[in-house]
């Protein structure tokens, strides 16, 4: 028997009958050994049109059994029965409404399954019928009604209720008039069926997302995992699930607010059909400027101090770091999030960590920080540290926020590692690595055992990862899962050398040109620039010439100040490395790649970041200097070793070590995992003789 369980609610909230019933089923006491079930304890939540929140306290999901909908009474009258099913009531009509919108899951304009909300009242003294709702006053009868048959589904239906529920479909970008336009070039198609896939991020990644913990979370993974995805979704269902309560998503780069606000949005809507009070729903920047909100400056305010710009501070060794660490050595930061969320959490200094420790209500283990990084993705060269050295020391010498302390008693674990990458094509997420690494010139940073590289979605070839030994890891579909289907004539990665700047810039004015009459929208090309200093005279010049072809642009380096949206309608965004972190787009077009230093780990993840924005296509354009000749030479190294990495392990005392950072026990458990998968695709067994064998065992 194949059963997930997805607890959307804390271990401790779930009540006594609830857990009662989940054990049951987990243990194969309800559903035969052929079913593949799903178990979600508190969820779905839903608004009626009063804004009042309900929710099941348990919903099943089954091929062959469609969707119960649960609620536990403990009512001993019909009279205290009744809000109880008005409320499973108004559940399984919001989820039912849902799913009418998905034509795979309808036929002769009905679902082909059922959606069934069901009373359990163990204390009901006295009779009680509602034609719309099924009542269960014993165990018995309970089971009897889980039971029940309804579909069957198929694998694809049950992917698709899993997604509606899930929240999946929120983000959903295609339409079915551009899914079905016979006029769509081969490039825009290739383009609209990736996206298609993208958006409907897996069951992993969506389980992460629903998991709630009553404590701290930090959650991993490389560029296109999710993370952002992830954050969004949690801070939209926390403020479903409490609209009073004060929330806060931050994040380091600027371009990031409109991104966030429209993800928030998409699954409120999803869930609550209505948009988000962003009066309680806070999305700031990290530190804040006089024309523009951020967790430091705001929380300064609120306790009467002046806030520190950047100026006052910009000849300090880390500007940031010093005012969040001062504004936390003068002890006058009062609680006031009930949840904070931290996205891009490997840009931002330990103080910063320490300040939202400060401003997160309830006691340290039960504090709802949730904190979210790709070790792999760091601009700035600031460490990776663990909880003990972000958040420091409390009164008593104890870390401030330790992950095994606050795990709660029977969760799996709050250190979530996501190994499925679907923003990048697994060609040009191999590159960026090799890249970013310097494996195939100067290695210059490099991960800190073979398990790293399993945990970042790798398998292990050869090699003992010693100071000299011969290793090769390959990057498998299954964790690189998209696959865009470029025209023949269309390469995914090409790297260009000119003469000069401006004959550089026509070569990515012809690429433009040449995307935007194969089908794709002017604000799906992302231009970045590694050249900071010529980052202006690349723009003007580029712009310049795509007005001439009635192509806009949108330079975010003309708002420096400001949060200026990332991508407009209609205009190719020009960008920074570091005002693109975060970001993504159909084609990422890099210019200035000579000016990278390929000794510096900065030079390095600057490549690495500016490459993995891109979902589709890869243009990389560099002026002809000895330094572009070295480049080119370790991209077409890499891309013709591709999706294997191979290198000599460096000597780790001489360079920049990514340290895992994992728990022990959540270590043993992710390599368990990874050897389950592994003997299962070995030979071949399906779900039903996994569960037999370990029924076996047990």
């Amino acid at each position: 028997m194949s059963i997930s369980y997805i607890p959307t609610v804390s271990g401790d909230l779930i009540n006594a009958v609830a857990g009662e019933i989940i054990r049951k089923i987990r243990g194969g006491d309800v559903y035969a050994a052929n079913d593949d079930i799903v178990i979600y304890a508190g969820w779905p939540k839903v608004k009626d049109y009063d804004g009042r929140s309900h929710n099941a306290d348990l919903t099943i999901l089954g091929k062959g059994h469609g969707v119960k909908l649960l609620k536990i009474s403990v009512a001993a009258n019909a009279r205290d029965l009744r809000r109880d099913a008005q409320g499973i009531a108004q559940v399984a009509a919001s989820t039912e409404s849902l799913m009418s919108k998905s034509l795979v899951l309808k036929k002769r304009r009905q679902l082909i399954f059922e959606v069934v909300p069901i009373l359990y009242a163990p204390n009901l003294g006295e009779p009680y019928d509602n034609e719309e709702i099924e009542i269960a006053k014993t165990e018995a009868e309970l089971v009897r009604i889980l039971q029940e048959k309804s579909g069957p589904l198929s694998e694809a239906q049950q992917n698709e209720v899993r997604a509606i529920i899930e929240g999946a479909k929120a983000l959903g970008q295609l339409s079915e008039s551009e899914a079905e336009d016979d006029t769509l070039s081969d490039v825009a198609r290739a383009y609209r069926e990736l996206e298609a896939v993208i958006y409907n991020f897996d069951t992993a990644q969506r389980s992460v997302a629903l998991t709630s913990i009553r404590g701290p979370q930090r959650i991993r993974g490389l560029a296109g995992t999710g993370k952002t995805v992830i954050l969004a979704m949690k801070a939209a269902l926390a403020h479903i699930e409490n609209p009073n309560a004060k929330i806060l998503i931050t994040y380091y780069t600027r371009s990031l607010r409109d991104v966030m606000e429209r993800m928030i949005t998409r699954f409120h809507r999803h869930f609550a059909e209505v948009d988000p009070n962003w009066d309680n729903l806070h999305v700031r920047h990290g530190w804040g400027r006089s024309n523009l909100t951020g967790v430091y400056r705001e929380a300064c305010i609120r306790e009467g101090l002046a806030p520190r710009s950047f100026s006052d501070v910009r000849n300090t060794a880390d500007p940031f770091g010093t005012v969040c660490r001062e504004l936390v050595k003068a002890k006058v930061l009062s609680p006031y999030y009930d949840i904070i969320l931290v996205d891009e959490g490997q840009d931002f200094p330990d103080s910063f960590y320490q300040m939202c420790f400060f401003l997160a209500k309830g006691n340290r283990d039960q504090k709802q920080i949730i904190w979210a990084y790709d070790e792999l993705q760091n601009v700035f060269d600031v460490n990776v540290r663990e909880p003990e050295q972000l958040f420091g020391q409390d009164h008593d010498g104890e870390p401030r926020i330790s992950l095994a302390r606050s795990l709660p008693i029977g969760t799996d674990t709050n250190d979530f590692v996501l190994q499925r990458a679907y923003r990048n094509q697994r060609e040009v997420l191999v590159l960026a690595h090799s890249l970013g690494f310097g494996v195939y010139g100067k290695t210059v940073q490099m991960l800190e055992n073979e398990k790293h590289w399993e945990d970042v979605g790798y398998d292990v070839i050869a090699g003992t990862f010693t100071a000299g030994s011969q290793c090769i890891v390959e990057r498998p579909m299954a964790n690189s899962p998209t696959t865009l289907d470029s025209p023949p004539d269309m390469n995914l990665v090409e790297i260009i050398g000119a003469d000069n700047l401006g004959a550089e810039v026509e070569l990515a004015v012809t690429e433009i040109r040449k995307f935007v009459n194969d089908g794709l929208k002017a604000d799906e090309i992302l231009v970045v620039c590694l050249d900071d200093r010529a980052s202006k005279s690349y723009f003007s010049k580029l712009s310049d010439l795509l007005a001439q072809s009635d192509i806009a642009c949108n330079n975010i380096l003309n708002n420096p100040y400001s949060e200026p949206a990332f991508r407009i309608d209609g205009k190719v965004t020009l960008s920074t490395v570091y005002r693109a972190k975060g970001n993504e787009a159909a084609v990422v077009i890099v210019l200035g790649t000579d000016a990278a230093v390929l000794e510096t780990r900065l030079g390095r993840n600057k490549l690495f970041v500016a490459f993995t924005r891109t979902k589709g296509w890869l243009r990389i354009f560099g002026c002809n200097t000895k330094n572009f000749a070295r480049l080119r030479k370790e991209v077409m190294m890499a891309l013709s070793k591709s999706p294997r990495i191979e290198f000599v392990m460096p000597d780790m005392t001489n360079l920049n070590t990514i340290q895992r950072g994992l728990e022990e026990k959540h270590a043993r458990l992710l390599e368990a995992k990874r050897r389950v998968d592994r003997i299962k695709s070995e030979f071949n067994l399906s779900p039903d003789d996994m569960a037999n064998l370990f029924e076996d065992e047990r």
